[in-house]
C-alpha cells in the first residue's frame, strides 16, 4: 500500500499542510519539524507522486515540467473521434485538458469500445503505464463497461449516468436547468408547455428533467400538460400527442428533428409553436433553449481528480462526491420574444 501524506501526518501528530509544505521545503515549517518530517517519509517508504511533484515544477516554474505525468480520459462512444463532432464533449474535454496542463499534467484520450476491451483491460493498461487518474465519461453505446471497481484509480465520472459502485461525478444540473427553463418560458406568458421525450433520456439523466416538470404539475404550474415519452419516437406517435395535448411550447432534447415535425402539420416555429432544446442549446444558437456549462464541468471534474491523487485515494471512495453544474439560457429565435 502507497504511503500518504495523511499517514505521515497521523504519525507525526501535524497536520496534512504541514506535512505537504516540510516535503516541499518550504520556509514557512521550521527546521526542527521539516528535518523530523524527512526523516520519517523516508523510515515510512514514502515515495511523492508524480503528480505532485508536476503541480510543484509547474508552480515554480510557469510551466508544464518535462515528461508530464497522464490522467486518462476514457470514451465510450460508438467511435474513437464521435466526442469531436459533440461540441457538449469537446467543451468538457478541453475544460479537462486546459485545466490539467496549469497543473503541469497533460490528458490522454482511451477508446473503451475498441474489440475485446473491458473494465478490467482498461484499469490494467493505465495502471502498468503509471497513470494514477482517470475521466469517465458515461454517456455513450458502450457507457456500461465503465460499471466497474476501478482498482488503484483514481476516477471521476461525468456524463449522463452514475456508475456502479458509484464514485466521484460532475453532471449538469438537470433538475435546476428544467426549473430554469420553465421560469423562463412562464416570463414569455406560455400557459401551455409540453414536454417531449425519447423515453431513455429523463432515466439516464436521474429522472431530474421529468422530476422538475412533473413537480411544477404538482405545485400548480404551467407544465400542466402529459409528456410524450417514447422509446422509439417517430412522427405518427408525436402527432398524436401534439393534437391531444395542444403544447404552445415544446421542450425537447433534440429540437431540429421536432421543427421538422411541426412543419409537417404545417405549423411554424415560433409563430404558430415555440421549441426549446433542454441542454443541447448552443450559445448565441438559433435554438432557444439551456446551453451545459461542460468546459466548467471539465474544470471540475479535473480538480476533484488531482485532489484525490494527492490524498492517495484511490479505488472506491466511501465519500463519494457530486458536484452539479447549472447550465444557461440562451435566447435563440425558437420561441416568441418578450
Amino acid at each position: 500500500m502507497n504511503v500518504t501524506l495523511k499517514d505521515i501526518a497521523n504519525k507525526l501528530g501535524i497536520s496534512h499542510s504541514t506535512v505537504s509544505l516540510a516535503l516541499n521545503n518550504s520556509p514557512k515549517v521550521a527546521k526542527a519539524t521539516r528535518e523530523k518530517v524527512l526523516k520519517t517519509a523516508k523510515e515510512m517508504g514514502y515515495t511523492a507522486s508524480p503528480y505532485v511533484s508536476a503541480l510543484m515544477a509547474a508552480r515554480r516554474k510557469g510551466q508544464d515540467p518535462k515528461d508530464a505525468p497522464v490522467i486518462a480520459l476514457v470514451t465510450p462512444n460508438r467511435t474513437p473521434d464521435y466526442w469531436k463532432n459533440r461540441h457538449h464533449l469537446r467543451r468538457f474535454i478541453s475544460g479537462c485538458t486546459t485545466t490539467a496542463q496549469s497543473l503541469g499534467i497533460r490528458t490522454e484520450l482511451f477508446w473503451i469500445g475498441e474489440k475485446n476491451m473491458s473494465a478490467q483491460r482498461m484499469n490494467d493498461i493505465l495502471y502498468n503505464r503509471g497513470i494514477s487518474g482517470a475521466v469517465l465519461m458515461t454517456h455513450g453505446i458502450w457507457g456500461n463497461r465503465l460499471d466497474y471497481e476501478w482498482k488503484n484509480l483514481a476516477t471521476v465520472t461525468y456524463g449522463a449516468r452514475s456508475l456502479e459502485p458509484d464514485t466521484d461525478w460532475v453532471a449538469a444540473d438537470f433538475y435546476g436547468n428544467m426549473e430554469s427553463t420553465l421560469g423562463e418560458l412562464q416570463n414569455l406568458s406560455y400557459k401551455r408547455i409540453g414536454f417531449s421525450m425519447d423515453k431513455p433520456f429523463p432515466y439516464k439523466h436521474h429522472n431530474r428533467w421529468l422530476s422538475a416538470y412533473l413537480m411544477q404539475q404538482k405545485m400548480g404550474g404551467t407544465a400542466s400538460l402529459e409528456p410524450w415519452l417514447d422509446s422509439e419516437p417517430s412522427f405518427g406517435g408525436f402527432s398524436r400527442w401534439f393534437k391531444k395535448q395542444k403544447p404552445e411550447v415544446i421542450i425537447c432534447v433534440r429540437p431540429l428533428r421536432i421543427i421538422e415535425w411541426l412543419s409537417r402539420l404545417d405549423l411554424h416555429v415560433p409563430d404558430d409553436v415555440g421549441v426549446v432544446a433542454i441542454g443541447t442549446a448552443e450559445k448565441d444558437g438559433e435554438v432557444t433553449g439551456i446551453v451545459e456549462n461542460t468546459r466548467t464541468s471539465g474544470k471540475l471534474a479535473m480538480e476533484m481528480l488531482i485532489d484525490r491523487i494527492h490524498r492517495g485515494q484511490f479505488g472506491m471512495y466511501s465519500d463519494p462526491q457530486h458536484i452539479v453544474v447549472a447550465g444557461r439560457w440562451n435566447v435563440g429565435r425558437t420561441v416568441r420574444q418578450a
